[in-house]
């Protein structure tokens, strides 16, 4: 990472779609028709999957569309495919001194600090929660700010990306910030995504179109 970023404007704000946390029924073909119709990064992120889950989910998506996918962790399907990146959670930072080529990397924090305690090698983080949290009850977070105005205005060597909480009446308060992008979960996927993937979609267009 030599450049430093440019901050964005409201106009060039960057989408990521988190996935559903669970593996469901037509899900590939729904992924691969959003990644089709619709300008994001797709986040590819199973907690509970194991590596032989996750090849075979990617193996059901259109090779021309693994460049638009990150993973979360796992530096063994990062390498399998031709992936864009990998997204390291908190706990998992340390795997990323164990990559010996450069991939484009991100990772999660909590405040301006930690932030500013990472080194050169991330391309990308998200900073959360902006809001309280859609998929996690309960879940707010102690962000001022005025800091992360002050600090997002500022000459950074990382984009930074606003989660948590985001839904469509929530993005024209972020287009007030220099964020680089957002990412999405909750305001997307429904409690049952088998039954209603055109509610998903619908989701995921009103979103997309607030920033393009």
């Amino acid at each position: 990472m030599s450049n430093l970023v440019v901050n964005c404007t409201a106009n060039t704000m960057e989408l990521i779609l988190i996935s559903h946390p669970d593996f469901f029924k037509g899900e590939t073909e729904l992924v691969s028709s959003l990644l089709d119709q619709y300008e994001f990064t797709y986040h590819l992120r199973k907690p509970n999957a194991s590596n032989d889950e996750l090849e075979s989910f990617l193996k059901e998506i259109p090779d021309h569309l693994h460049d638009r996918i990150v993973i979360s962790n796992s530096i063994e399907i990062l390498e399998r495919f031709n992936l864009k990146g990998i997204h390291f959670s908190t706990s998992n930072r340390e795997k990323n001194n164990h990559l010996f080529r450069k991939y484009y990397k991100g990772t999660s924090c909590h405040s301006i600090g930690e932030i500013r305690k990472l080194n050169d090698s991330y391309d990308y983080v998200y900073l959360s929660p902006i809001f309280p949290s859609i998929s996690k009850m309960g879940y707010r977070g102690n962000l001022k700010m005025e800091e992360v105005s002050e600090f997002l205005n500022e000459k950074r060597t990382s984009k930074i990306y606003a989660l948590g909480g985001i839904n469509a009446d929530r993005v024209s308060e972020l287009k007030s910030f220099d964020f680089d992008g957002f990412a999405i979960l909750g305001s997307v996927w429904t409690d049952y995504p088998i039954k209603n993937q055109d509610e998903i979609e619908n989701n995921l267009k009103k979103i997309h179109s607030l920033i393009h």
